[in-house]
C-alpha cells in the first residue's frame, strides 16, 4: 500500500519505519522544518532502541521518505491510506487538545481521490463520531486504530502486537486496516470507533491504577519485617493480576499515563459520570511525586545539614525511564524545582542528557558530568532513574564521598538493599526493602546478589529492562 503517516513524533516515526519494513511504501509527513531536516538526513529525533538503524535501513530500500506536505505528496502519487499520529497534548483543564487532529483531517479530506483515514492519536470517547459529523464522507473511509507501544520496545510492539483494535463504521475502513496489517499475527478486536477510543483510555487507566496501587501498598509496608519486593512478588504471581506495572516508585511519569488518565477523568466529568477509582489513582500518583522531598525533609531535619535549606542534594537521573527521552512528566520535573524552592543546593546527573540540557531544564541546579562529581560533598542522594551506571556503581566508594548523614533515597527501588545495608549510608526506599539477613535469608537469585547490584526481584517486572541509551541526537 501507499501509506502516509501524518506527524513524525514518537508514535508516527515508529509506525512509519515499521510499515516500511512490512513492505509498504511510506511517506512520513512532518511540518516542523527542523525535525523534517533531521529525518531526511536519516537521523531519529526521538530516542527508541533500534530506531536509528531501522530508519536508515528503511530509507535505503526506498520504501520510506519524508515530506512537509501531505497534499504535495498525494498529488505526485496518491495514497491508499493516511495515518494520523499527531499529538493530543493536555489543555490547561486536563482535557485533550484536538487542534492538531482537526487540522490534519481538514487537509487530508481535501485530497482527491480521498484515501482511507486511520486515526491513531489518543482521543476521548466519541471524538471520531464528532469528527464524522463535521466532515461529510469521512464515515465510510475511516477507522480509529489506537496504538499500544511501550517505550523501549516500540518496534517489537508494532511487529508483534498484543492486539489490534479496529474501530470502524464501514467495510472500507476495516478492509484497509486488514491490508495495512497483513502478515502480522495478533488478536483482532472489531468495534465502533467510540469503543476503540475507550479501549485505549481504559487500558492506560488500568495500568496507572496498578502503579498507584503498588505505591499505596508500599506506604503500608513500612514495618521492620514486611518487604515490599516480597509482597509484590506474591501478588504478581496470581495469573489474574500479573507482575507488570507493580513496581513501586515515585509515580507514573511517562508520556501517556498522566496525560491520558487526566483526559479520561475530564471527559467523564463533563459527561456527568462519576469516576472515584480513577480519581483516587490520580490522587495517589500526584502525592507520590512529593514523596522524595518529604523523605529528605524527614531524614535531614535533625542532621548536620539542618534541613533542606542547608543541604547539598545529588539527584541521579532526569528521565522517567532510561529508555525514554520524554521528560514531560518525569519525577525530576517536580522533585528538583521543589528542592531548589526550599533552599537546597542541587546537583543533577543523567548520562543520557547533556549538561547544557540539564541546566536549561533546572535553572539554579548544578549539572554534573559524572557520578562522583554529583555525589562528592552531598548530604543526600536521590535516585530518580534506574540507570545501569547508578545501579552498578561502586557504592562503597561513593559512600566515602558523601557528608553526614550520608542519606540515599532510592526513588525507583533499583539499588540492592543487601549492598546498601553493608555501607555507612542511611538507605531509604519506596516501602521497606530488607536485606537478606534481616529478612531471614532468601533463596534463588536474590541470595546471590549480596555483593553486587540488585535488580528488581525476578518476578517484579518493570515495563522494560533498563538499557542505557546514547546521548540524545543533535536536533
Amino acid at each position: 500500500m501507499r501509506v502516509a503517516v501524518v506527524g513524525q513524533g514518537y508514535v508516527g516515526l515508529t509506525g512509519a519505519v515499521a510499515l516500511a519494513h512490512q513492505g509498504h511504501h511510506v511517506t512520513g509527513i512532518e511540518q516542523d522544518t527542523e525535525r523534517l531536516r533531521v529525518l531526511e538526513a536519516g537521523r531519529a529525533p526521538v530516542f527508541e532502541p533500534g530506531l536509528p538503524e531501522q530508519l536508515t535501513a528503511a530509507q535505503a530500500t526506498g520504501r520510506l521518505r519524508f515530506s512537509g506536505s501531505v497534499t504535495e505528496s498525494h498529488r505526485r502519487a496518491p495514497f491508499d491510506i493516511v495515518l494520523v499520529t499527531v499529538g493530543t497534548p493536555p489543555a490547561s483543564d486536563g482535557s485533550a487538545d484536538l487542534t492538531q487532529v482537526t487540522s490534519a483531517l481538514g487537509e487530508i479530506l481535501q485530497l482527491l481521490p480521498t484515501p482511507c483515514v486511520v486515526l491513531k492519536s489518543t482521543v476521548p470517547p466519541g471524538t471520531s463520531a464528532v469528527l464524522a459529523e463535521a466532515y461529510p464522507g469521512l464515515r465510510e473511509r475511516f477507522a480509529y486504530n489506537p496504538e499500544f507501544l511501550n517505550q523501549g520496545s516500540a518496534l517489537e510492539d508494532w511487529a508483534v502486537p498484543a492486539r489490534i483494535v479496529a474501530g470502524t463504521w464501514a467495510e472500507d475502513g476495516l478492509r484497509a486496516l486488514r491490508e495495512l496489517y497483513e502478515g502480522i499475527a495478533a488478536p483482532w478486536v472489531e468495534t465502533t470507533p467510540s469503543g476503540a477510543e475507550m479501549i485505549k483510555y481504559a487500558s492506560n487507566a488500568f495500568l496507572a491504577t496498578k502503579i498507584s496501587f503498588a505505591n499505596e501498598v508500599a506506604g503500608m509496608c513500612s514495618g521492620p519485617d514486611i518487604d515490599i519486593d516480597h509482597v509484590m512478588q506474591g501478588v504478581g504471581f496470581d495469573p489474574r493480576i500479573g507482575h507488570a506495572f507493580l513496581q513501586p516508585g515515585l509515580g507514573y511519569g511517562d508520556s501517556c499515563l498522566p496525560k491520558d488518565t487526566n483526559a479520561l477523568a475530564h471527559w467523564a466529568s463533563t459527561a456527568g459520570l462519576p469516576t472515584p477509582l480513577l480519581r483516587a489513582t490520580i490522587a495517589v500518583n500526584d502525592a507520590q511525586f512529593g514523596l522524595a522531598v518529604q523523605m529528605l525533609r524527614t531524614e535531614l531535619g535533625d542532621g548536620p545539614a539542618d534541613g533542606l535549606a542547608d543541604a547539598e542534594i545529588a539527584v541521579l537521573g532526569v528521565r522517567y525511564e532510561p529508555w525514554s527521552d520524554d521528560l514531560r512528566a518525569a519525577p525530576s520535573r517536580t522533585v528538583v524545582p521543589a528542592l531548589l524552592g526550599q533552599g537546597a543546593r542541587v546537583r543533577v546527573w543523567d548520562p543520557g542528557t547533556d549538561t547544557d540540557a540539564i541546566a536549561g531544564l533546572f535553572p539554579g541546579a548544578r549539572p554534573a558530568s559524572g557520578l562522583a562529581e554529583a555525589v562528592e560533598g552531598a548530604h543526600a542522594v536521590v535516585v530518580l532513574t534506574e540507570w545501569p551506571q547508578a545501579i552498578e556503581a561502586d557504592w562503597r566508594a561513593l559512600a566515602t564521598l558523601l557528608y553526614e548523614p550520608r542519606l540515599v533515597i532510592d526513588g525507583k527501588n533499583c539499588l540492592s538493599p543487601e549492598r546498601m545495608a553493608a555501607l555507612p549510608v542511611r538507605y531509604r526506599s519506596v516501602g521497606t526493602r530488607l536485606p537478606a539477613s534481616a529478612a531471614g535469608g532468601r533463596s534463588g537469585p536474590a541470595a546471590a546478589e549480596a555483593d553486587g547490584a540488585r535488580p528488581a526481584p525476578e518476578a517484579v517486572v518493570r515495563s522494560r529492562p533498563p538499557e542505557p541509551p546514547p546521548p540524545l541526537p543533535d536536533q
